[in-house]
């Protein structure tokens, strides 16, 4: 009966230490807040300083602020996938105006979702040292790019064949 009793216990703390991730998430939501405020400033001084731009400068200001959006639709995908993964479902009745996709992603739809976010903004990365390559990056620099670019490809693509085994185990079992 006692061993009944530590289980029982054990269970509902391991349930319950599931909401020690809500202020991880609401950290995340400041983060987030403040990524807003270095997009605007970074807005802005790219505003004030176009008209003495060149080409190159213009495209390299817009991926930056291209790269700030991305990291905060990262941002977004975590807290809200992330809470419903792992705190609890968000009632569509509670939350009328969020987009569908918050309340049907799953698990495996999470990482996929993080992993393309994360080769965009390395993408994103490289793109820009490869136009600043004449002027102050390295060779080096630009081969490590390249490499961790290669080597997010690839990760996705085993974790998405993963996916996709387990899935296709799971309907057969």
């Amino acid at each position: 009966m006692r061993g009944m009793a530590v289980r029982e216990w054990m269970i509902r703390l391991v349930v319950l230490s599931r909401w020690a991730m809500a202020p991880l998430f609401v950290g995340l939501l400041a983060g987030l807040i403040l990524l807003v405020f270095a997009f605007f400033r970074e807005l802005w001084t790219f505003a004030v300083g176009l008209p003495t731009l060149t080409e190159t400068q213009v495209i390299m200001g817009l991926l930056t602020l291209v790269d700030l959006a991305l990291v905060g639709g990262l941002i977004v995908v975590v807290i809200s996938s992330g809470y419903e993964n792992f705190v609890e479902k968000i009632d569509r009745a509670d939350a009328p105006s969020s987009p569908e996709w918050m309340t049907r992603i799953s698990f495996s739809g999470l990482k996929l979702k993080l992993f393309a976010s994360l080769m965009a903004i390395c993408g994103i990365t490289l793109l820009k040292a490869l136009m600043r390559l004449e002027t102050d990056v390295s060779e080096t620099q630009v081969k490590w790019l390249v490499v961790a670019n290669i080597i997010f490809v690839a990760a996705y693509g085993v974790l998405a064949l993963t996916d996709r085994f387990v899935q296709g185990t799971n309907r057969d079992s």
